[in-house]
């Protein structure tokens, strides 16, 4: 029998709760720091899924988990640099964790992110932007928040 548009609804909106969790989950493993879900994200448009523990972390995420796909799901980049935007913080980097089905997690961060973790400069290109692994993703983080205490 096939589901119903509610059921799938319903379906949807559970694999993007567990998606979450398991992002908070992973990334305290790697980093360390704690990660919850941002519950306010449903009535508030432009907040990222979830909220660091720490201050000093420099991105808001977005998670998206889907079925099946090939490479960053439609609009979500989009939906990241708007909630970064809000947030009004210059250092605040847009930055979507996404997987499919029986893949790993990867990020889309801004060319930005990974200069100022090469370099310790930061630009305000958020335009251009690399899709890399969730590995690499935490060691970009580690580099920031380092640089950023050096200051």
């Amino acid at each position: 029998m096939a589901k119903t548009a509610q059921q799938r609804g319903r379906s949807n909106r559970r694999n993007g709760h567990s998606f979450e969790n398991q992002c908070a989950k992973d990334l305290f493993q790697e980093l360390g720091i704690q990660f919850s879900r941002n519950l306010d994200q449903v009535r508030s448009k432009h907040q990222g899924d979830l909220l660091s523990s720490d201050p000093a972390f420099p991105f808001l995420i977005e998670c998206k988990r889907r079925k099946s796909g090939n490479r960053i799901p439609a609009g979500a980049w989009n939906q990241a640099v708007a909630a970064a935007q809000a947030v009004g913080d210059a250092g605040t980097f847009p930055c979507v964790l996404y997987r499919y089905t029986y893949q790993p997690t990867y990020a889309v961060v801004p060319y930005a992110a990974i200069s100022e973790a090469e370099t310790g400069v930061r630009t305000d290109n958020t335009f251009d932007v690399a899709d890399i692994t969730f590995d690499a993703f935490c060691k970009l983080s580690r580099e920031i928040m380092s640089w950023r205490a050096a200051c």
